[in-house]
């Protein structure tokens, strides 16, 4: 099912906690009243509430702490009991009909319903909400009656002090016509006030109102003319423009990237039309390129049924992020491994990988068991295969260590690590010269099972290997350490090709 969702508890959009100076307001005595005038004692209640508010630096009462919050909260509830007690004028608040689903839940009927999220913005003056990276003002009608509403929240006090003083039937008169003119302020102010959110809300989402036109302008055209089409190319550029957009204002889980242009996805239809050998790692790297972004389609399509469900803040849908999360990781994957020349080096290191795999049981238990050592066995499988053809490995292990080859490019050495190969060559020549296998013993080593590898191996031979492993090792950390963003993503796509995730 679909779980996107936004409480009904609260309102969609609303004012940041931000730290902010309090004062408290001094206490100041309520006049006694006779038990028996229930009106009476009702306002009292009401002034002993307003008493305890807490008032900022500004003079208006504070709604940004929490003990500023909790006092307006009884507050409002003593106004809401008063307000019948005295059958205050209310004002018609038939408006709230036209209110979108969410805010018929936050206000369901056309009673008072005084919520706190319509006092702090009047109080807070807010003019504007920054949702998506976008600025929405709010229009200075709507600001106006929230200045009537603070005005008339501030005769209301006045009048309470009044009451205090007085006491009798004329404060109660001034109270009682102070929280009628303060319930039509408040009414006309929310109303205006709940519209514009609404409006914003709307202009939030648009985006994700764009990604599923898209989507079914998409899905319109792959049914009439294939998926590899000229209007289906186009129609997917336009999609994936609109989800880069997305991504760079709802994606923080990772980087957030608005680059993530169709050429990645065009690429991988690519490869899955002309490739049919399920060994070519290229083939893998495709499938998750498509499939995280078939995943955000279907994700849309499930939108377009219920898009008022969808928090405005688009960073607060736990599903749209992750599915944009891995898009994005997908397409990260896949403009490194589906072009030229990382496809081919890419392929050939899977390769190399997968045959030590099959050859090496206790390589392949690590694997199919994520064992942590497959981290620390896998470099020195890569630098291995490298070595042992490093035409074929060049590019890939430059693209994690470009400090190791020449500023040239192309298969060009740097001199450390021509000494490097220099010295596998050497070791394959001494051991070569005794019937050994160079690859097969240090295979073994750098898993960590010699077997019989090392049989019938002289002293200064054996010396020989474990000097060439400790450069194995150095040149195994140089490549973790150098860039471990692209170290990273480059074992786990190899790991990830290995076990068929991609598949």
């Amino acid at each position: 099912g679909w779980v996107e969702g936004v409480s009904a508890a609260r309102m969609p959009l609303r004012l940041p906690r931000m730290p902010r100076e309090v004062v408290a307001a001094p206490r100041r005595g309520v006049a006694r009243l006779p038990d028996c005038c229930g009106d009476c004692a009702v306002v009292a209640a009401l002034a002993e509430a307003h008493d305890r508010l807490v008032l900022a630096e500004d003079g208006d009462v504070d709604v940004r702490s929490e003990e500023g919050l909790e006092a307006c909260r009884r507050f409002v509830r003593e106004l809401g009991a008063a307000a019948d007690r005295l059958s205050c004028d209310i004002a018609d608040r038939s408006y709230r009909e036209a209110f979108s689903r969410n805010y018929r839940i936050l206000f369901p009927d056309r009673k008072r319903c005084y919520r706190m999220d319509v006092l702090e913005a009047c109080v807070e003056q807010l003019d504007s909400f920054w949702v998506n990276g976008e600025q929405y003002t709010l229009s200075e009608d709507t600001l106006t009656r929230g200045g009537a509403m603070l005005a008339a929240w501030r005769r209301l006090g006045g009048c309470l002090q009044v009451f205090r003083v007085r006491g009798g039937h004329v404060g109660l008169a001034m109270v009682t016509a102070a929280i009628s003119a303060l319930d039509l302020a408040w009414a006309d102010f929310e109303q205006h006030y709940i519209r514009e959110l609404i409006r914003i809300e709307e202009g939030a989402r648009s985006i994700i109102v764009e990604a599923i036109e898209l989507d079914r302008r998409l899905r319109r055209v792959e049914r009439s003319f294939g998926v590899a089409a000229v209007k289906s190319h186009e129609a997917r550029r336009g999609l994936a423009a609109c989800v880069a957009r997305l991504n760079s204002v709802a994606n923080n889980r990772r980087k957030g990237r608005d680059d993530l242009r169709s050429e990645v996805l065009e690429a991988a239809y690519e490869t899955l039309s002309r490739t049919s050998d399920e060994q070519d790692a290229s083939l893998a790297v495709a499938h998750h390129v498509v499939g995280a972004f078939q995943a955000l389609r279907e994700y849309f399509r499930g939108a377009s049924s219920c898009l008022r469900r969808l928090d405005p803040y688009l960073s607060n849908n736990a599903g749209l992020v992750e599915r944009l999360a891995a898009w994005e990781e997908a397409w990260e994957v896949g403009h490194r491994y589906l072009s030229s020349p990382l496809r081919e080096a890419f392929g050939s290191m899977v390769s190399s990988i997968a045959r030590t795999k099959d050859q090496e049981p206790a390589f392949a238990s690590m694997c199919d068991g994520c064992h942590p050592d497959v981290f620390l066995v896998l470099p020195r499988l890569m630098w291995l295969a490298f070595l042992g053809r490093p035409s074929e490995h060049a590019a890939l292990l430059r693209s994690v260590l470009p400090e190791a080859f020449a500023e040239e490019g192309g298969e060009a050495m740097g001199q450390d690590l021509a000494a490097f190969v220099e010295g596998y060559r050497r070791l394959g020549a001494l051991l070569g010269a005794r019937g050994a296998d160079v690859q097969a013993t240090l295979l073994s080593k750098a898993i960590g099972v010699e077997g019989q590898t090392m049989d019938g191996l002289e002293a200064s031979e054996r010396e020989a290997i474990r000097s060439f492993m400790l450069d194995l090792e150095r040149w195994s950390m140089a490549a973790q350490r150098a860039c471990p963003e692209d170290w990273n993503s480059c074992a786990a796509a190899v790991l990830r090709v290995l076990a068929g995730a991609w598949a």
